[in-house]
C-alpha cells in the first residue's frame, strides 16, 4: 500500500510542472488548511514559482501527516489546475492507499455525522456530505469554488479565477517599474496592508488640494471618533442599521488612498475562494478601459469582449444577477458625460446603449437591479449619494498600518522600526505616511539612511540626515531612484549627489517642463507624441529611472502616460523651475502669479510665466485658481529653491547659487512681510505661506517675515497636525505677542496643541473652543499658565471635554497665574468633583475678572461652592447658568445659527453633545419669567430643540 508521502516523491516531478504556473491557491489553502505556517506561506510566496514548488513538496514530505494533508488540500482546490493534475487525484487519492488526515489538524470546527467509507471522495465531490460545516467557521470553511453549482460554468469559472489571480497577486510597484515588480515582496499578501475606510458624510468640500482634503477629513474623524470603521472585505456586509447588504457601494478617496489597490485585493480574495463567496461571478471593469468604446454596446457584448473564456456562458450568469458582483473602478478618469438625472430606459443585458448610458444604469441599478456594484472614484467626480446603499471614504492607513508596511517594506526588522519611528518623530512626514502611495515614497527615501550598513557608509558621507520636510522626502527619492538605475545600484551613500542628478539631467529637464507646463493646463494624461514633444522617449521607460515616474496605460488601442501621482508630477515641475529661475526679480513674479493668481504685464514676463500661462489662467473655473490648485507645487519650490541655495542642485543648475547670493533669503523674506502686512488673502492662502516657509526652512526668510503676524484668525478651518507644525515653525522666530489666535473649530486635537505647545504662551487672546481636547490638553494648558513667561488675558476652552481632573488642573495654575482676566469654560464637562479646589485657588487669583462655567452639571455642592467663590471675590463676575448673562444668551442663539448652517460645525457639537448641555442648564436655571433674559433664554430653547430634531 503506498503511503501520501510516497504518491507525492513518486510524483514530484510532474506536480512541479503542473503546480508552478498557478501555486497561490494551493499555497493560500494549505496555510489555512494548518499544513503550512504563516511564516512558510508568506516565504514561499517570495520564491520564485518553481523554487516555490519544489519547497513546498519538500516541506510536505517530511511527514506521512503533512502529505496527507497536501493531498486533502489539493484535492480541494484541484479546479484551479490543468485536466491532467485533476486526473492524477481522481485516479491516485482513494481510500485504500491514503489514510485519513488527522481531524485536530483541521482549523475548521466541524459535527460528524458519519463514517465516511473513502475520506477524499467527498474532496472530489462538489460538496461534502460527510460533515457540515459550524455557522462559527462559515468564514473559513474550503472548498472555494463549491458555490459553482452548475457543472457547466465550472471550467469557465475556474478559468476566470485563475485569470483574476495572476492579474492581481502582484501589487504594482512603481519604484520597480510598474506591475512586473522585480522585487518578490510585491506579492499582494506579503506587501498589501489593511485600508482605513469609514462611512462618508459628504460634508467636505472638494475644491481644495485632494491632499489636503483627506487630511481635514482625517483630522475630523480621528478627533471627534464618530466614525465606523468598514474593511474593504466588508463593503458589502449589511449595514447596522440593516439586516440587508447594499447592493449599490461607492468608494472614493483621493490619489493614491488606496481604492485601486482594495479592489484589487477584493478580487484576488474572491478568485481564491477567500471572501465574497456568495458570488458566482466578479466582473472587474475599469473606467480606463470604457474610454476606448465609443460605439453602442450592450452588456453582454462588452463582457464577451473582455472576458472571452466567459462569453459561452455569459447568458446563464447574467440571468442569475443576484450572485454577480461588478467593480468598477476609477469613475474619476471617465472622459464620457454621466447624465444621472435621464429618465431610466427599460434596458435589457443585450440591448445595445451608448457606454455612458450602460453604465449609469449598472450604477443606478435599472440594469440588473439584483446585481451587486462596487464604484470607485476620486471625490471630485460627482455620482450621486442617492443610488448607493452605502457610501464610503477611504483615509489610507492608521498608525499601526503605517508601521506594518514599514515592516513588510523592510526585509530586516530593526531597519523597519527604525524607520517608523523617525516617520512617528516627525509630523510632517507621519501625516503624509497615512497615504498609502506617499508611505511607498517615503520608505524608499528613507531606506538609504537607515540601511543595516549605514554606521559603515556614514564615515565616508557628507549627507546622512534623513529627509525632514515633504520636498526632502520628494528629493531623496528622486535621487534614490536615479541612483538605483543610472548608476545600477553600484553607489553608496558616498556617491555625491550632484554627480548622481548630472546622470540624469535631460531627462529630468525635460520630466520637469511636461509637468510644469501641464500642471498649469490641469492635464495630467499624455499622449506618446506629448512626450516625445518634451524630449522624452518612451521607449526609455522600463530601462531608465523613468520607470519610478511615469506610468504607462496601455489599452488595445490606445497608449496613454501619466506621473503615478499627481505629487510627482508637482514637484518635478518645482525642481525645473527652481532650476530654470535665476533672478531674485523673476522668482517673485513668479510666485505672485503662483500663490494669487497674479500676472504681470506682457511685457515683463518672466521665464516660465507667458501668453499661454495667462489664457490657461483666465479659462479656469473657480476652483482651479492658482491659490487653489498649486499649494503643494508652491511648498515643493520652496523646498526645492533651498536644495539649490545650499548647493545640493548643482548637477541640474549651471551655478551653485542665484545672482543675488547670500542676500536673497533676507530679499525674499521680504516678499513674505509685503503679503501678510498688506495683502488680503483667505486663511487658506495664509496658511500656504507658512507651509512655504517651513518648506524653505531658512531663518533668515522666516525672522523677517514672523513679525508681521499679530493676529491669526483660522476660525473653523480644520487643521492637521502638519500645519500646527507650520504654524510653529513661522510664530517662533516672532518676537512679539500675538494679539489673538483664534483656533476655534479647527479639529486640532491633543497632538496638535501640543504641536504648538512654545508659541501658546505668547497668545493674549486664545480660542481653542470645541477642538476635540480632553484633560490632558487642560494640564497643558495649565503648565502654560503657570509659566513665568505667560502673556495669556483670555483663554476660550468651550466645548471641549475637559472632565472634572482637568478643570481641577486649571484651578490649580489660576493659583499661581497673574495674567488671566477671562477664563471660559461653559460645556467643559465639569461635575461636582471639578468645583472642589475652586475656591481655595481662584481666591488667591489677582487677576481674573471673568469666569464663564455655564452648561456643567457641578450639582448642588458646586453652586454652594459658586457662592462662596463670590463671597470671597466680589469683583470676579462668574457667570454660571445662560440666563444670568443677555450677552451669552445672544452668543449661544447666533451659535445655534451657525450650526444649522454648517453641517460640519454640527459634527464637532454632536461630539461634544453641547446641545444638549445648553438645554439642561436652560431647564436647571429656569426660564419662566418676562424679563428680556427669560423671553432669550425661550427663544434659545425653542431653537435648540428644532435643531435637534431636524437632526
Amino acid at each position: 500500500m503506498a503511503s501520501a508521502q510516497q504518491l507525492l516523491q513518486a510524483q514530484r516531478d510532474q506536480l512541479l510542472q503542473w503546480l508552478s504556473p498557478n501555486l497561490a491557491p494551493l499555497l493560500h489553502w494549505l496555510w489555512d488548511d494548518g499544513v503550512l505556517t504563516r511564516g512558510q506561506y508568506l516565504g514561499l510566496l517570495e520564491r520564485l514559482p518553481a523554487n516555490a514548488a519544489a519547497a513546498t513538496l519538500e516541506m510536505v514530505c517530511t511527514s506521512e501527516e503533512g502529505s496527507q494533508g497536501f493531498l486533502k488540500v489539493l484535492g480541494e482546490v484541484q479546479g484551479y489546475y490543468c485536466p491532467q493534475l485533476q486526473a492524477w487525484v481522481q485516479r491516485s487519492c482513494q481510500l485504500d492507499r491514503i489514510n485519513e488526515v488527522v481531524q485536530e489538524r483541521t482549523p475548521i470546527k466541524v459535527e460528524e455525522k458519519k463514517k465516511s467509507k473513502n475520506p477524499f471522495a467527498k474532496l472530489l465531490k462538489g460538496k461534502s456530505k460527510e460533515f457540515s460545516v459550524t455557522q462559527d467557521a462559515k468564514e473559513h470553511q474550503m472548498h472555494p469554488l463549491r458555490n459553482v453549482k452548475s457543472p457547466n460554468l465550472r471550467v469557465p469559472i475556474s478559468t476566470h479565477k485563475n485569470t483574476l489571480l495572476s492579474q492581481t497577486e502582484r501589487m504594482i510597484c512603481y519604484s520597480e517599474g510598474g506591475g512586473e515588480a522585480s522585487n518578490s515582496r510585491s506579492h499582494i499578501e506579503v506587501r498589501y496592508t489593511d485600508l482605513f475606510v469609514t462611512e462618508d458624510d459628504e460634508s467636505m468640500e472638494s475644491s481644495q488640494h485632494e491632499y489636503f482634503n483627506a487630511m481635514t477629513r482625517r483630522a475630523r474623524i480621528y478627533a471627534h471618533q464618530f466614525c465606523h470603521q468598514i474593511r474593504p472585505r466588508q463593503l458589502l456586509d449589511p449595514p447596522e442599521a440593516s439586516r440587508r447588504p447594499p447592493k449599490r457601494v461607492k468608494v472614493k478617496g483621493i490619489a493614491g488612498i488606496g481604492k485601486s489597490t482594495a479592489v484589487q485585493r477584493l478580487m484576488y480574495e474572491w478568485a481564491l475562494g477567500k471572501n465574497l463567496r456568495e458570488f458566482t461571478c466578479v466582473f472587474g471593469l475599469s473606467f480606463r478601459e470604457l474610454n476606448l468604446i465609443d460605439a453602442p454596446i450592450s452588456l453582454l457584448e462588452l463582457l464577451g469582449t473582455r472576458f472571452q473564456y466567459l462569453r459561452d456562458v455569459l447568458p446563464v450568469l447574467l440571468d442569475t444577477p443576484s450572485s454577480l458582483l461588478f467593480i468598477l473602478d476609477g469613475l474619476d478618469e471617465f472622459k464620457h458625460h454621466l447624465n444621472w438625472n435621464g429618465t431610466d430606459k427599460d434596458i435589457g443585458f443585450d440591448t445595445k446603449v451608448p457606454i455612458s448610458e450602460l453604465m449609469v444604469s449598472l450604477i443606478k441599478g435599472s440594469l440588473l437591479p439584483k446585481s451587486s456594484v462596487i464604484l470607485t472614484t476620486r471625490p471630485s467626480t460627482d455620482a450621486p449619494k442617492k443610488f448607493f446603499q452605502r457610501c464610503c471614504v477611504v483615509l489610507g492607513f492608521e498608525e499601526d498600518q503605517v508601521k506594518e508596511y514599514a515592516h513588510k517594506y523592510y526585509s530586516d526588522p530593526q531597519v523597519a522600526e527604525n524607520v517608523y519611528n523617525y516617520i512617528a518623530m516627525n509630523d510632517s512626514l507621519f501625516v503624509l505616511s497615512f497615504i498609502p502611495l506617499y508611505c511607498h515614497i517615503i520608505c524608499t527615501a528613507l531606506s538609504e539612511f537607515f540601511s543595516a550598513n549605514r554606521e559603515e557608509d556614514s564615515r565616508r558621507s557628507l549627507e546622512v540626515n534623513p529627509p525632514r520636510t515633504v520636498s526632502e522626502v520628494y528629493y531623496c527619492y528622486l535621487v534614490t531612484a536615479i541612483k538605483h538605475h543610472a548608476l545600477k545600484g553600484k553607489a553608496d551613500r558616498s556617491t555625491p549627489k550632484s554627480k548622481v542628478l548630472s546622470l540624469a539631467k535631460r531627462q529630468l529637464t525635460a520630466l520637469g517642463r511636461l509637468a510644469y507646463e501641464n500642471i498649469l493646463k490641469g492635464n495630467i494624461l499624455f499622449e506618446r507624441k506629448d512626450l516625445e514633444e518634451f524630449g522624452l522617449e518612451p521607449q526609455e521607460i522600463n530601462s531608465t529611472f523613468l520607470c519610478q515616474v511615469l506610468v504607462v496605460i496601455e489599452e488595445a488601442t490606445t497608449e496613454m502616460f501619466s506621473f503615478f501621482h499627481l505629487t510627482v508630477q508637482e514637484y518635478l515641475a518645482a525642481l525645473y523651475c527652481a532650476v530654470n529661475l535665476s533672478k531674485e526679480g523673476d522668482i517673485l513674479q513668479a510666485l505672485n502669479f503662483w500663490c494669487f493668481g497674479e500676472l504681470p504685464s506682457p511685457s515683463s514676463y518672466p521665464p516660465l510665466i507667458g501668453h499661454d500661462q495667462q489664457l490657461n489662467h483666465k479659462n479656469t473655473d473657480n476652483d482651479s485658481k492658482p491659490e487653489k490648485s498649486l499649494q503643494m507645487f508652491t511648498r515643493f519650490f520652496m523646498g526645492a529653491l533651498r536644495a539649490r541655495l545650499e548647493g545640493q542642485l548643482q548637477g541640474l543648475a549651471q551655478d551653485p547659487f542665484l545672482e543675488e547670493g547670500q542676500e536673497f533669503p533676507v530679499q525674499l523674506g521680504q516678499w513674505f512681510q509685503d503679503q501678510l502686512r498688506g495683502r488680503t488673502m483667505s486663511n487658506e492662502v495664509a496658511l500656504n505661506l507658512f507651509h512655504c516657509l517651513m518648506e524653505l526652512h531658512i531663518q533668515e526668510a522666516t525672522s523677517r517675515a514672523a513679525p508681521e503676524i499679530k493676529r491669526l484668525h483660522l476660525f473653523k478651518m480644520k487643521l492637521s497636525v502638519v500645519d500646527c507644525a507650520a504654524l510653529h515653525y513661522v510664530l517662533q522666530f516672532s518676537p512679539h505677542t500675538l494679539d489673538e489666535l483664534n483656533l476655534g473649530y479647527s479639529n486640532i486635537g491633543n497632538r496638535g496643541l501640543s504641536r504648538l505647545r512654545p508659541i501658546l504662551h505668547r497668545c493674549e487672546t486664545l480660542y481653542l473652543r470645541y477642538n476635540c481636547l480632553d484633560k490632558n490638553a487642560a494640564i497643558l494648558e495649565s503648565d502654560i499658565l503657570k509659566s513665568r513667561d505667560c502673556q495669556v488675558k483670555k483663554l476660550y476652552m468651550c466645548g471641549n471635554n475637559l472632565g472634572p481632573d482637568g478643570v481641577l488642573e486649571l484651578w490649580s495654575a489660576l493659583e499661581q497665574n497673574s495674567t488671566v482676566e477671562e477664563l471660559y469654560l461653559d460645556i467643559t464637562g465639569i461635575t461636582e468633583r471639578g468645583t472642589e479646589n475652586m475656591v481655595n485657588c481662584l481666591s488667591k487669583n489677582t487677576s481674573l475678572k471673568t469666569l464663564t462655567i455655564a452648561g456643567n452639571d457641578i450639582g448642588a455642592a458646586g453652586r454652594s461652592r459658586v457662592k462662596e467663590l463670590r463671597r470671597h471675590c466680589p469683583s470676579l463676575r462668574i457667570i454660571g447658568n445662560f440666563v444670568d448673562d443677555l450677552g451669552l444668551l445672544q452668543a449661544y442663539l447666533d451659535w445655534v445659527q451657525e450650526i444649522r448652517e454648517d453641517p460640519d460645525q454640527m459634527n464637532a457639537v454632536k461630539n461634544a453633545d453641547a446641545l444638549q448641555s445648553v438645554l439642561k442648564g436652560l431647564r436647571v436655571a429656569d426660564t419662566h419669567g418676562e424679563g428680556e433674559n427669560a423671553i432669550k433664554a425661550k427663544e434659545l430653547e425653542a431653537q435648540i430643540l428644532q435643531l435637534l430634531q431636524a437632526n
